[in-house]
């Protein structure tokens, strides 16, 4: 009876501890880790923020110079066919770390074509190049030259900044779930060998009753 008050106490004190699910799981998509510090799980938010934040930080690093702050974010929807056309799904998966992913979204709404940039370039689209216009200089920040300036950092940023936002995906899960409670976890795996155990023992007593006919 006294394990059973305990259990209940020590499920109560995790449902405090964990809060508003929801709050938590909006909390860490805005900035890995402040989901898990609302639920007063500090260690796993000092984790989730190190790990996660430091991945995408160093990628964005990889992918600046003088062509710009972390080139390798950012949006764009050029579907149109020829040398110009950049469909950037990547960013599908950067904008999972949060705010950090943001300037590329306000760069787009400010600028799509990336003629007039803000904050020197920093998560700015690559400037848009049309047969109608002039030709441009080699120190334009069109994609073909941001990856020649860049070489493999460009492609190295990219992946590890969509890694860090996928990374974010199974923090922002945890946040809204929990931990696993290895108790419940116990409880149901020995629920479902007794079920288990119970429709063999119905099986053969109807093997025998059968037999008896």
């Amino acid at each position: 009876m006294r394990d059973k008050d305990k259990s209940k106490d020590r499920t109560k004190t995790d449902e405090i501890q964990l809060r508003d699910p929801y709050i938590a799981c909006w909390l860490a998509w805005l900035v890995p880790g402040l989901g898990h510090l609302y639920q007063g799980r500090k260690a796993k938010a000092l984790v989730y923020a190190v790990c996660i934040l430091g991945l995408f930080f160093f990628g964005a690093a990889l992918s600046s110079g003088k062509c710009g702050l972390a080139r390798c974010v950012y949006v764009a929807m050029r579907n149109s066919p020829g040398a110009d056309r950049d469909m950037r799904y990547y960013y599908l998966a950067q904008v999972w770390v949060g705010v950090p992913a943001f300037p590329a979204l306000i760069q787009y709404f400010h600028d799509p074509d990336g003629e007039d940039p803000l904050w020197n370039g920093l998560m700015a689209p690559p400037l848009k190049v049309t047969p109608g216009r002039p030709i441009y200089s080699e120190n334009d920040n069109s994609i073909d030259n941001i990856r020649k300036k860049l070489n493999r950092r460009f492609e190295v940023g990219t992946l590890m900044t969509a890694m860090a936002g996928l990374l974010n995906l199974f923090a922002i899960f945890d946040a809204l779930y929990g931990p696993v409670n290895e108790e419940q976890e116990e409880q149901e795996r020995q629920r479902r060998l007794e079920e288990k155990r119970l429709r063999r023992k119905a099986k053969r007593r109807k093997g025998d009753d059968f037999a008896e006919v």
